[in-house]
């Protein structure tokens, strides 16, 4: 018996609460014109509302889509279980509340075939009428541009990104992890292919070709209180920084990343005091313990090595959850008492340390 041809991109979509953006979704994905083939793989996570109901109906009516069933397991273990049912040269991953542009598909192939040997990312589009085309035009960037693509919300997410079946397979999300688990499957992914392809670099396709939805009504991972913030990511964070010294960033883009990576933990740290359900003595506990983390004293001394300014140094080295509390708050209700206490934070350091 003739086994099928792999299709070309296989998009993979864990569905759970979409029902409202689900059709916009799966559509943007049937309705790609490109070369090769498609195939679309819905995991229905055990979603509360007539998603799996939905589901079915596509697979139905187009015989591309897949539907898998499975218990609510979260994102990671969604994302998991279509990657496994996924048998194509490529793998996009797309959330059902999000949208492929017209043309996103052959637009990321393009680029590919452009040049064979890079990892192709693309940007992406927070305006559903943006009027920006779909095209492969791309800009290389070699591997030490890590840590700047970072800084540039290219390489946290699974969903701008085209990945090469056999290498995604091997792999798994952690579904250990509530937070952050994207970056280290993009990571993972990332060391897979420098060992099977030593030299490789990135190429990024210039025009959008996700639409990310920022409306969500249950709030984005930016917006919602994670109360193991200070607990996840300096373990995100010591891999993200492990693999960019290793791929040889420059100091002028380390910087940025360090001061990046200590804002999100002094702006968890501060969220512990604001909105933790615990009584307040126990919220300070609690903010007390994440500014002995032995992750953040390596960070410190990093940036204290390289003079790399930021207006949570201070705070969190003197580990002075008032000051702390004062400044993120300041910057949070964008009060002018943040600027006061960033340059006096900046002299008493002897105002010569980088701030750029």
């Amino acid at each position: 018996m003739t086994q099928p041809t792999p299709a070309t991109v296989c998009v993979v979509v864990p569905v759970w609460g979409a029902e409202r953006t689900l059709d916009r979704c799966v559509q943007s994905i049937l309705t790609q014109r490109l070369a090769g083939t498609l195939a679309c793989v819905l995991v229905d996570d055990g979603s509360p509302d007539r998603c799996g109901e939905l589901c079915d109906g596509y697979a139905a009516r187009d015989p591309r889509v897949t539907v898998i069933h499975k218990e609510d397991g979260g994102v990671s273990s969604a994302r998991n279980a279509g990657l496994a049912a996924c048998d194509a040269e490529y793998v996009v991953f797309l959330d059902s509340d999000d949208a492929l542009r017209p043309g996103a598909l052959q637009a990321a192939l393009d680029a590919q075939a452009a040049d064979p040997g890079a990892f192709v990312l693309w940007r992406y589009t927070d305006d559903p009428a943006d009027p920006a085309p779909a095209g492969p035009a791309a800009a290389p960037a070699p591997p030490a541009a890590l840590a700047r693509l970072w800084l540039d919300c290219l390489i946290a997410m699974p969903w701008n990104k085209l990945y090469r079946g056999e290498l995604a397979r091997q792999l798994r999300f952690n579904e250990a992890y509530t937070l952050g688990e994207d970056l280290q499957f993009v990571l993972d992914y990332i060391a897979l292919l420098g060992r099977r392809q030593p030299g490789f670099h990135y190429t990024v396709v210039q025009s959008p070709l996700t639409f990310y939805d920022c409306s969500r009504e249950d709030g984005t991972l930016s917006t919602r209180y994670h109360p193991e913030t200070c607990e996840i990511w300096p373990e995100h964070f010591a891999k993200l920084n492990a693999a960019v010294l290793a791929a040889g960033a420059p100091e002028a883009d380390l910087r940025p990343l360090y001061r990046a990576e200590l804002r999100v933990f002094a702006e968890g740290a501060a969220d512990i005091l604001r909105r933790d359900p615990a009584p307040a003595p126990e919220r300070r506990r609690r903010a007390a313990a994440a500014l002995r983390h032995p992750w953040l004293a390596d960070l410190l001394s990093r940036m204290r090595a390289g003079r790399c300014y930021s207006p949570y140094y201070l705070p969190l080295r003197w580990r002075s959850l008032r000051l702390l509390w004062r400044l993120a708050e300041a910057a949070r209700t964008g009060s002018p008492l943040y600027g006061k206490l960033d340059w006096a934070g900046y002299y008493l350091l002897g105002g010569r340390w980088l701030r750029s």
